[in-house]
């Protein structure tokens, strides 16, 4: 596969001088949610990161709900998506503890919901505003926080994702094969209809377009810019890895959200729908049927998403009980 690694400069050098997360290079401003960039940020001594308080961390999340913890195997395919059941030979603890031989890939999911890491997000995103020069807590819908821990020459597979992401490396070394989202040679409109209402792994990885990634490698202090929907796949080191995910959704790729799932269900009926952004109006159209006026506060990210499409996807679910009782009798 040939790639293009993207090197730190100078300028974007690890740095523990700063009281702040992240660097104030201009290229936030510049290039937020247009392009991917890197950057410098100051957790990575952090002691919130260390595996002590992320064992903790798992034990407080798994307490609330078993899905805050996502437990794979690490040496996965690029091609392989989401599909493969949560590992079970190992416990998520036990993944944890031997994170370095275990062949464990872990997320954990929300984590502000603990109050330290709560203060490390809102601290972010008032940080981020100064430096996107937006006002961007008014933007955002649904703010969240992740953590990846994973063991070494793990592979996070090809996807995209609907948040703006700013990914921090904590512990160990990855590299970030990041597409541009607007290069539908790369990632169709089908597939983003798909991934829309529900397919979750709807990009395809294809050798022949490796070479439009830009390849970020990351160490501990250092971090990239995911804009939105835009393809990425991920590769440890040789040492474990630890990584501090912001996902934003933010208010103008939520209603992209609703055209996109009207698209889907207009493409199964044999037209060809307009993209969002072509037409305001058929733009308006669609969002106003999917319901996002009625829902103003979302419990879940799923329900920010997909509420418009829950009555279709309920009908669905309906219908292929009813099958099933019907051959039952």
């Amino acid at each position: 596969m040939s790639t293009k690694t993207i090197e730190v400069s100078k300028s974007l050098s690890p740095s523990t001088a700063r009281p702040t997360i992240f660097d104030g290079s201009l290229l936030f401003e510049e290039r937020f949610n247009r392009r991917p960039f890197m950057f410098s940020h100051s957790l990575a001594d952090h002691s919130l990161f260390e595996l002590g308080p992320l064992g903790d961390l798992c034990h407080s999340l798994r307490r609330r709900n078993e899905r805050n913890v996502t437990f794979y195997l690490g040496n996965r395919p690029v091609t392989q998506g989401w599909k493969d059941p949560s590992r079970r030979s190992l416990t998520v603890e036990e993944g944890m503890k031997q994170i370095q031989e275990s062949d464990s890939w872990i997320l954990l999911k929300s984590v502000q919901q603990d109050y330290e890491y709560r203060a490390l997000l809102e601290r972010a995103i008032s940080e981020l505003e100064d430096l996107t020069g937006t006002q961007l807590r008014r933007q955002i819908t649904w703010p969240d926080a992740y953590i990846f821990i994973a063991s070494p020459g793990s592979v996070t597979p090809y996807h995209f994702d609907h948040e703006s992401n700013f990914l921090l490396q904590i512990h160990g070394e990855k590299d970030v094969n990041l597409f541009p989202p607007e290069d539908r040679s790369i990632l169709s409109e089908e597939e983003i209809e798909r991934y829309y209402v529900g397919y979750l792994s709807s990009a395809t990885y294809r050798d022949e377009v490796q070479s439009k990634a830009e390849v970020f490698h990351l160490t501990p202090g250092l971090g990239v810019h995911h804009p939105v929907r835009a393809p990425h796949w991920v590769k440890n080191g040789n040492e474990y890895s630890v990584s501090f995910s912001i996902p934003l959704c933010l208010r103008q790729y939520d209603l992209q959200a609703r055209v996109y799932q009207a698209n889907h269900y207009l493409r199964k009926l044999g037209l060809s729908p307009t993209p969002p952004g072509r037409s305001p109006w058929r733009d308006s159209i669609k969002m106003s049927i999917l319901g996002l006026p009625r829902l103003r506060k979302p419990k879940t990210k799923y329900e920010l998403l997909r509420y418009g499409i829950a009555p279709v996807l309920l009908g669905r679910w309906v219908s292929k009980r009813l099958k099933r009782h019907g051959r039952r009798r």
